[in-house]
């Protein structure tokens, strides 16, 4: 790991130090650089100077600008990765490189090389700044971007809280999807080639995958996550990313939600009796080979106890209108009593690291005692697979009545509604159920956190009247506001 940090000294100035850890060679230490500057003026998402575009000399720098200093710590840090990389980095390595650099007598050529004091010669590889030997390619850069977001050297921007696992996930998928793109196109990805043209290409590689739009604008997303960082740290000067044209439209997903008079049916729904069970999937089963496969599982206790556990967290998820990420980890230890004898889960959201209090009703504690007060562990995967196992055997096997997008294509989608049931669904269900029942948005967004009521409204699944309705509130505000 190579990482500069800023440590305050007094008076809001901090000293930088580069951090250097390197397992295989049992390095582990800070390393003073000797240079002040206002704690204020520090970036700690990109360990740089935030103005890094500041040409101005300053006097806290010795007459460097910001500007200068930015070049002069990417310098290091890529002679330092280039010694890691081929095995020659040790301590005495490492603190000539910081020297030569900061003195300015690391060559700016070959011929320059011979100037170099002896006492701080280093191996000819070293001595030429890095960019002049070979550029780091795009995708070499989006490599060692995700590594740093893994390791934890990158965090979420404008905090230092780590990148979630989900969130690390989709930046692995979107960097297979452009090597297959190289692949493909017979091409190696060059900062210079990304422009519009490159832009239109690639959505139209998606498009021909049958990629859906949404998948597609999520992929653009972040490969200008990528490029919004390749920028900051000056390995590219294209501009090209940050036009409006460079972006994906999202396009409203059609899901499904569960009515509150299922939603009862699921929680109360019994599946410990092999017989029952048995009866069910051989009269919701789709074919025989769907119909052979339940079978067989149900047969294990150990399954159908498997089915009821994934079925109470789901259900939690429901009651509570969180995200699987949140709902999955509720314990009793959550529960408060703010006001008389009024209990609410008090839970800080992981994504968004919100504080919210979720009413606190009977069905949620009946399920906590059951496991006494922690929800069972159930792999996200798992929970998606089984809780459309509980909605066929509950008879959800109706049309979903959805509409899928794959590529330019738009078409009614096959899926039996208990297929379309997925941990997300617990969230849509909660918003959804509670408008219908009158709650305030306001009140709903208070519970699931969302950013605005906006974005809220994305999760009703509501029909026609339902969304004449809800659109004769806002019509209504506008009217009571003239």
């Amino acid at each position: 790991m190579i990482r500069y940090k800023l440590r305050k000294i007094i008076d809001g100035t901090g000293l930088l130090f580069l951090r250097l850890s390197v397992r295989r060679k049992k390095i582990d230490t800070d390393i003073s650089l000797k240079i002040k500057m206002p704690v204020k003026d520090w970036a700690n998402e990109t360990q740089l100077p935030k103005n890094i575009y500041d040409k101005r000399p300053r006097a806290d720098l010795g007459g460097m600008s910001y500007a200068q200093l930015a070049e002069m710590l990417m310098k290091i840090k890529r002679l330092l990765i280039a010694a890691e990389q081929d095995g020659t980095l040790n301590m005495e390595l490492a603190r000539k490189i910081i020297h030569n650099v900061i003195s300015g007598e690391v060559a700016d050529d070959v011929s320059k090389a011979d100037q170099v004091p002896d006492v701080f010669q280093m191996p000819d590889a070293y001595l030429e700044p890095q960019p002049q030997q070979r550029k780091q390619t795009f995708m070499e850069f989006v490599e060692q971007y995700i590594s740093e977001c893994e390791s934890g050297e990158r965090t979420k921007t404008r905090s230092t809280k780590r990148m979630a696992s989900s969130t690390l996930k989709r930046y692995r998928g979107v960097q297979e999807q452009l090597k297959e793109y190289q692949k493909k196109r017979h091409c190696v990805i060059d900062w210079d080639d990304i422009t519009l043209d490159f832009y239109d290409d690639l959505k139209q590689f998606f498009i021909r995958k049958d990629y859906s739009p949404n998948t597609i604008a999520l992929t653009i997303k972040v490969l200008k996550t990528f490029l919004y960082a390749a920028r900051d740290m000056h390995l590219t000067t294209r501009e090209d990313f940050t036009s409006r044209k460079f972006s994906a439209d999202w396009e409203q997903v059609d899901n499904i939600y569960i009515t509150q008079e299922r939603l009862d049916e699921m929680a109360d729904f019994d599946m410990s009796s092999y017989r029952k069970m048995k009866i069910r999937a051989e009269k919701y089963a789709k074919d025989d080979e769907e119909r052979k496969t339940l079978l067989h599982a149900l047969r294990r206790d150990v399954y159908r106890r498997s089915l009821s556990e994934a079925r109470d967290v789901f259900v939690m998820g429901c009651l509570t209108g969180q995200r699987v990420s949140d709902y999955k980890r509720i314990n009793a230890d959550m529960v408060e009593t703010i006001v008389g004898d009024r209990k609410f889960l008090h839970l800080v959201q992981l994504k968004t690291g919100k504080d919210v209090y979720v009413p606190y009703f009977d069905t949620m504690k009946r399920i906590l005692d059951r496991y006494d007060g922690e929800l069972p562990h159930v792999y996200e995967q798992h929970l998606n697979e089984r809780i459309k196992v509980v909605g066929l055997l509950l008879g959800w096997t109706e049309p979903a009545g959805l509409t899928e997008h794959k590529g330019l294509m738009e078409y009614a989608s096959e899926k039996r509604f208990c297929d379309a049931i997925k941990t997300h669904t617990a969230r849509r269900t909660f918003a959804t159920n509670a408008y219908k029942a009158g709650v305030p948005l306001s009140a709903i967004i208070a519970v699931t956190g969302h950013s605005s009521e906006e974005m809220l409204k994305r999760y009703l699944k509501l029909g026609s009247k339902e969304r004449g309705l809800l659109a004769a509130e806002e019509f209504d505000k506008v009217h009571k506001a003239m």
